[in-house]
């Protein structure tokens, strides 16, 4: 992948100024078969200064090549501002890293939100606050999950064309049968994503609790009754899961992520945000599936990678070639939206969600016909 070598990162659009903060928590289950790992953290937050005025570089060299040049609009160790804050949990895609959504974090923590990036222990990329890079796990568990994302592959195809054609007016039983099949050949992934809910709701009690862990100051700028999540990848079916798995989190957004969860048929009673690209309408089954407020967003001209900075950071399209079955295949990380106004839908789409699910205000473009042109929005 060419990425830029010199870049500032698009400005966010609220009133506050951006704080950001590593640290890390240990888990160390007891009674139990698992072993200890670390969960690495990333913090964004709206800040009340610019503490000593050090902008975060976007990502170590080590985890993307290239990035030196990159720079972010997130003042390190700032100061938070005073008052309580909505928090928000967030996971990124398989094998990426906790800076992967850099420009949501900043967006969103400059409207007053703290926005906590989790990251998962051998299945991405991560700096901890002493330097230490963890890098992905590349054994059986690494082959296992790729293994289950080459058959979920094969099968893919045949699941989008299906969406394509006869799912447009298929009934919620046809897709609940297309989803089992999807679910059943990915039994790796499907079972892994417990790992990352663990994950999630471990960083989440840790950073609410002041007893347990160094980075206390943060818990009494939390609006406890104000807690989302969202995700990009496998990290937005994780936020799906997080409705589920705690009654702290009201409200949820899963940026293009199929829903692999172990509870997929569990209806969801809380509102939630599906936003996919347009190669095919994957995330239909969950908005069927929904039991309160939902909307299902596709962006037209976007692919997988438009979901990420890269849509940012990269200098030229990267096209990636792939055999699926007998056939090469090739797919461009980035769709022919224009990078800018990709960034600028995700960003006020998130914003619109949260403001109304956990700020309480009237949504400006969800519940309104004005729509980004590139939007193509179902309600629920």
């Amino acid at each position: 992948m060419k990425i830029k070598q010199k870049h500032k990162l698009r400005m966010p659009s609220g009133p506050n100024l951006v704080g950001c903060k590593h640290f890390s928590y240990q888990f160390d289950p007891s009674m139990t078969d698992e072993k200890s790992r670390v969960i690495p953290c990333l913090c964004f937050y709206p800040a009340k200064g610019i503490g000593e005025g050090i902008l975060k570089k976007y990502v170590n060299e080590s985890i993307v090549p290239g990035t030196n040049g990159i720079e972010t609009n997130s003042y390190s160790n700032a100061p938070i501002s005073d008052g309580k804050h909505p928090l928000l949990l967030f996971s990124h895609g398989f094998n990426l890293f906790c800076e992967a959504n850099t420009v949501q974090f900043e967006e969103l923590a400059s409207h007053g939100y703290i926005v906590l990036s989790i990251g998962h222990q051998g299945t991405g990329l991560y700096e901890l606050p002493s330097g230490e890079i963890l890098m992905p796990d590349n054994g059986k568990l690494l082959k296992a999950l790729q293994t289950d994302a080459c058959n979920g592959l094969e099968l893919l195809s045949t699941y989008m064309a299906w969406l394509g054609g006869d799912g447009k007016v298929a009934s919620m039983e046809e897709h609940r049968d297309f989803y089992k099949k999807m679910i059943e050949c990915q039994p790796e992934l499907t079972a892994h994503s417990e790992v990352w809910i663990e994950d999630s709701l471990v960083a989440l009690d840790m950073f609410l609790n002041e007893d347990k862990q160094e980075n206390a100051s943060f818990y009494k700028y939390v609006d406890k009754e104000s807690i989302g999540a969202f995700g990009m990848s496998f990290g937005g079916s994780i936020a799906l899961s997080l409705t589920h798995a705690s009654d702290l989190i009201k409200a949820s957004v899963n940026l293009d992520g199929f829903f692999y969860s172990t509870i997929w048929e569990k209806p969801i009673k809380k509102p939630v945000l599906l936003v996919q690209n347009d190669t095919g309408s994957f995330l239909t089954y969950p908005f069927l599936n929904a039991e309160n407020n939902a909307y299902m967003v596709t962006v037209k001209n976007s692919t997988h990678g438009n979901f990420t900075d890269y849509s940012e950071i990269l200098a030229e399209n990267y096209v990636a070639s792939s055999v699926i079955g007998d056939k090469e295949v090739k797919q461009a990380m980035l769709g022919e939206i224009a990078p800018n106004e990709m960034e600028r839908i995700i960003n006020v789409l998130l914003l619109d969600f949260f403001d109304k699910y956990l700020k309480g205000k009237d949504s400006q473009i969800l519940d309104t016909d004005e729509l980004p042109e590139d939007v193509i929005l179902i309600r629920k």
